[in-house]
This record gives structure tokens, sequence and C-alpha cells, in this order.
């Protein structure tokens, strides 16, 4: 009875030994796994390509007078069943855009208002503050241009077993010292699943 007992403890460790491990993905190889929700690849892949259409033609060259544009990224409008961190995506987005050159992104403006900037200022008040230290009032650039975007989904019912889900990702360039849209580009992510398949 000993041996069988020990057999199967000898069993039951080589089981352990032989299950795999975790492993951290490179991006690439994160690629070949493939889901019915959208993934940070998705959401990568699709903004590249359209912000390096952006770049190359709307903003390929700076300002007349030779200085940065200054623009405003917010949050992309989630439209999904899903919960999606939109604040990753719009850190992506403006990396991407500030890396071109020409373009610099602001947060002191709208929903992605830098408190901090303000509360520069009122340190002025402060008995504790060197007041030479203190930023001046009047010197905070405003935005020439503003960048907004959405992802809608639509879900379709191809057959009795299979359904294709479509998530449309769009941005929008707008000149706001006139309100004309200066550019604008859509992709649309397809996917087909399981009918049955849920993406909240």
């Amino acid at each position: 009875m000993k041996k069988v007992f020990y057999l199967m403890i000898a069993i039951a460790f080589m089981g352990v030994g032989c299950s795999s491990s975790p492993k951290v993905l490179t991006d690439s190889e994160s690629q070949e796994f493939v889901s019915a929700t959208l993934s940070s690849n998705d959401f990568e892949v699709a903004a590249q390509s359209m912000l390096n259409d952006m770049l190359a033609h709307e903003l390929a060259s700076p300002k007349p007078n030779g200085q940065p544009y200054i623009m405003k990224v917010s949050e992309i409008v989630n439209d999904t069943q899903q919960r999606l961190n939109m604040r990753d995506l719009t850190m992506f987005i403006t990396k991407e855009v500030r890396r071109s050159g020409n373009v610099k992104a602001t947060n002191s403006f709208g929903s992605n208002r830098n408190s901090d900037v303000a509360a520069s200022r009122e340190l002025a008040e402060s008995s504790l503050v060197d007041k030479s230290t203190v930023k001046k009032n009047n010197t905070v650039k405003a935005f020439d241009l503003s960048l907004t975007g959405r992802i809608s989904q639509k879900n379709t019912n191809v057959d009795r077993r299979n359904k294709l889900i479509e998530y449309t990702f769009d941005l929008s360039l707008t000149d706001v010292s006139d309100g004309t849209e200066l550019w604008s580009d859509y992709k649309i992510i397809k996917k087909l699943v399981d009918k049955d398949t849920q993406t909240w």
C-alpha cells in the first residue's frame, strides 16, 4: 500500500511539473489571440493607421509661422456594449501625435483639464511660496486644433450559428479658429463569432 501511495504522489508531482506556467506576451504574440471584444491591439492598429494619414497630409508641416500646432485630444467616446479603457487609448493617440514634432498636445482644457496648471497660479496667495517662482497668468497657450473620436458597435446575425460584430472607430480633426473640419477618417474592425457570444 505504501508503494502505491508513494507512486501516486510521484505522479501528482510530475503533473505539476508539466503544467504550463504564466507567460508574458509581446505585442506581436498577443495579436494571435483574437477575442470577440476589442483589445489594445485592435485599438492601436486602427488608431495608428488613421493618425499616420492625418500626420502625413494635414499636419505634415508646422504652422505658417514655424511653430508647432497646439492640439487638444479629447477622450474617445465609447458607444459600444463593452467597458473599454478610453483613457489608455487617448494616451496612446496623444503620444503618437506628439512624436510627429509638428504638434504639441495640451490637457489644460475641457474633460482632459489638468487642474495643476490652474493650481500653480493660486500659489501666489500662499505665504509659504517664493512669489518669484509662481508661474504668471496669460501664459497658457490655447489650442489650435481639436481631435475627437468615437467607437460604436453593430451586431448582425449571419446565420443560425454565427454573428458579425462590427466596431467602427472614427476620428475627426477640427480647426477651432473657424470650426471647419480639416480631416476625418474611420476604420471598421470586423469579428465573426458564435451567435451566443457576449461582448459586455
